[in-house]
């Protein structure tokens, strides 16, 4: 039987077409692998190599008039007793505010419905943040202003049921006098018919006279009743009158509370400054009494004219900090700008892993443009004495550095934050001294320039070994 030609072709590749070539399995993982060990490499590169040991020394500075033949003294960071107004040492340091930040508080539970600033934005005292849904805080005050008018409608009720009383028992102090009266001349003319001699009278009127007393009496004490039932009356309703002031005093108290935690849901700027940090988004919910301390707070502010710098000074150079010395500040923001500032407080406790002490800087006159958190560099000045110039004030400090560091075109310099070297263009002076040469100008003292600089490149990381003179 011959087979169908349909299914022949089916079973078997057309007569001259080469069969498809498949990718192996093992390209796709591999290439993802690759893929990732180039990003890493990208990434991790400088850790993964290892940063080569290095020797650094300080930049040194002397006074320009010192004609000693000693060595140059180490201005920052060797020995605090520069001379007086020159550079002591310098330390990295963060701005913050000046002297704490201040925080826009919802002093009642509930709802962020809007919030009306954002992260950096200037505001006013009294400016609104953010608002609380206030449909229950609305509901509370209508009802206790609702409690308040009914308390009001029952004291007015009673006030006026006490002058209605005060005239029933005017009426019945009046019927009282009336009764007491014909109970008195009833009883005389009683007291006269009986002093007569026996049959002077006839005896009906006697027996009248005697019905007439009784009956006069029994009219006063019914006046006397209704009277001390009216004083009564009127004692109850002053007393009730009084429980219903007192009621009043306290729902006033309610309606007060209840304004109160409505004008809460309002929540406004204490002062006047810039939100340096924004903790509150419609739908999120602020609670007074939660563990969480920031649970209530809504932003943080500052006053950008009142900032301080947090510096870590180590403690070779913390022996040089003094409350009231002043200092210079430099930000990598402001490059070309310095700012004067002064030590404020100094911390009571150091850092034991960190081996630094703590201070606090002002910043005299601040830039609109530094931000908190900002790093910036300390230069600590010398305290100069009265009538004594300042070297550094009058650009009187010579710079110096070990020849070793002096290169024909230039020095290797070594963040000691990064640990990073870059090379930097620096004029070199023909004076030198006891190992150390003159550089007039491209380095600040207090820097770290790396000793016999060998295949450095730019950027690179390497292990700095600092040594003193």
């Amino acid at each position: 039987m011959k087979p169908s030609p349909s299914l022949d072709t089916l079973s078997r590749p057309a007569t001259g077409q080469a069969p498809a070539r498949r990718i192996p399995a093992w390209v796709i993982p591999a290439a993802i692998a690759a893929g990732f060990a180039l990003l890493f490499l990208a990434l991790f590169r400088d850790r993964l190599l290892p940063a080569p040991n290095v020797d650094v020394a300080l930049v040194l500075a002397t006074a320009k008039d010192q004609q000693s033949n000693g060595s140059p003294k180490a201005a920052p960071g060797d020995e605090p007793a520069a001379k007086p107004g020159g550079m002591l040492f310098q330390a990295s340091g963060w701005i913050e505010p000046a002297p704490l930040p201040v925080k826009a508080t919802s002093l009642i539970d509930g709802v962020i419905d809007t919030v009306q600033v954002l992260e950096g934005q200037s505001v006013k005292k009294g400016e609104t943040l953010a608002t609380l849904i206030a449909d229950d805080a609305r509901l509370a005050l209508a009802a206790a202003e609702q409690n308040h008018k009914s308390l009001v409608s029952i004291r007015n009720a009673h006030l006026g049921g006490i002058a209605s009383a005060k005239k029933k028992q005017e009426g019945a102090a009046a019927q009282r006098r009336a009764a007491e009266s014909l109970r008195d001349e009833a009883s005389d003319r009683l007291t006269r018919v009986d002093a007569l001699p026996k049959g002077a009278v006839p005896q009906f009127e006697v027996v009248s006279a005697r019905l007439r007393v009784e009956r006069e009496e029994a009219q006063y004490l019914a006046a006397a009743a209704a009277a001390s039932e009216a004083e009564a009356e009127i004692e109850r309703l002053e007393l009730e009158t009084k429980v219903k002031e007192d009621d009043i005093r306290a729902a006033e108290i309610e309606v007060e509370k209840a304004r109160l935690a409505l004008s809460r849901t309002t929540i406004v700027s204490p002062v006047d400054g810039r939100v340096l940090r924004l903790l509150a988004a419609p739908g999120q919910k602020k609670m007074l009494s939660d563990n969480d301390i920031e649970s209530s707070t809504v932003a943080i502010l500052y006053d950008p004219r009142q900032l301080q710098v947090r510096v870590d000074v180590p403690l070779a150079d913390a022996a040089g900090l003094q409350v009231g010395q002043p200092v210079r500040i430099r930000c990598g923001l402001l490059p070309d700008r310095v700012f004067e500032g002064e030590v404020t407080r100094i911390s009571g406790e150091a850092d034991v892993q960190r081996n630094t002490l703590q201070a606090k800087v002002s910043m005299l006159d601040p830039a609109d443009e530094l931000r908190p958190e900002m790093l910036c560099r300390v230069e600590f000045l010398g305290v100069a004495s009265p009538g004594a110039s300042s070297p550094a004030a009058s650009g009187s400090l010579a710079v110096w550095i070990p020849e070793a560091a002096a290169g024909g075109d230039g020095v290797w310099v070594c963040d000691p934050d990064t640990k990073r070297v870059s090379k930097r263009a620096v004029q070199i002076g023909s004076e030198s001294r006891e190992g150390f040469v003159r550089i007039t100008e491209g380095l600040r003292p207090g820097e770290w320039v790396v000793l016999s600089p060998q295949s450095l490149s730019d950027g690179q990381r390497v292990n700095p070994n600092l040594t003193h003179p």
